[in-house]
């Protein structure tokens, strides 16, 4: 594969991730307000639904976060020259 499609690859990874976190990280957030009883959050979902939703979607956040959080590190090693690039042969 070329060097060129993989970066196009990589770039398309951290952009969907990205766009996934966000709604993933507000709901988190959210829910765990709701359980905390925060804010008023508890009121509009009951803490058993909010611990409901808090667990269903732990290892979706996760698993995005490392695909997000590793391809972005990757690139920013690269951008200062920490990882080179490879020579055409």
């Amino acid at each position: 594969m070329a060097r060129g499609k993989v970066n196009y690859w990589l770039m398309k990874t951290v952009r969907v991730s990205g766009w996934l976190l966000l709604p993933l990280v507000i709901l988190y957030i959210l829910t765990g307000f709701a359980l905390c009883g925060e804010y008023g959050f508890s009121k509009v979902i009951s803490p058993q639904a909010a611990l409901d939703v808090h667990k269903i979607f732990e290892w979706p956040l996760i698993v995005i976060f490392l695909a997000h959080s590793s391809t972005t590190i990757y690139f920013a090693l690269r951008r200062w020259g920490w990882i080179k690039k490879r020579a055409k042969t």
